[in-house]
């Protein structure tokens, strides 16, 4: 089984609905699942990515591979937003700790909140790699392990995203998602 962990819904929904995934749970986490497919909908923030991921190889014993699907922000201009980007490392901004996941890809850094002034280097940003990479590395060899993200801001955002953009650059992406997935699953 492949499990993906979402921060929030609006990421998720076009995933469940693709997979035509059936909601199993609601607390303490939503679960959504068919036979090949575990989603999992976090919470934003490391410390709640961490706990699910923990949560999802506690109670299921048969994953084969795990995924963290979200959007993130970056101060690259270059990376249009709605862009799709597999990463490759990730650095937790409060301990400094650098995790390694692959040779490609897109270096992350993951903050505790909300990153409103752009940092000095040209990144990507989240509130929830970090945690996941954390729990995921006790269970899990980092081979079987992905981050995808999709820019959702260029780091100026002063109210919060709409909920109707995190949807739409989702839905703009999902194929390419959804391709990483079968292959995975063996579709």
């Amino acid at each position: 089984m492949i499990v993906i962990v979402t921060a929030t819904f609006s990421e998720a929904k076009a995933l469940v609905e693709h997979f035509g995934l059936i909601q199993i749970q609601k607390k303490p986490f939503s679960i959504y699942k068919n036979d090949k497919i575990l989603l999992i909908i976090s919470g934003i923030g490391k410390v709640n990515s961490a706990i699910a991921t923990t949560y999802a190889f506690s109670t299921y014993k048969n994953i084969d591979n795990i995924i963290n699907f979200g959007i993130c922000g970056s101060n690259d201009k270059e990376k249009k937003i709605g862009s799709f980007w597999h990463i490759k490392s990730v650095i937790d901004k409060d301990s400094d700790k650098k995790f390694i996941l692959k040779k490609d890809g897109e270096m992350l850094w993951c903050h505790s909140k909300a990153v409103t002034s752009p940092p000095s280097k040209k990144v990507l940003v989240d509130m929830e790699s970090s945690g996941f990479l954390q729990a995921a590395k006790h269970f899990i060899d980092k081979e079987k392990v992905d981050i995808y993200k999709i820019v959702s801001d260029h780091l100026d955002i002063k109210e919060g995203l709409k909920e109707d953009l995190l949807r739409n650059i989702t839905e703009e992406n999902i194929f390419k998602i959804i391709s990483l997935i079968n292959k995975k699953i063996g579709l």
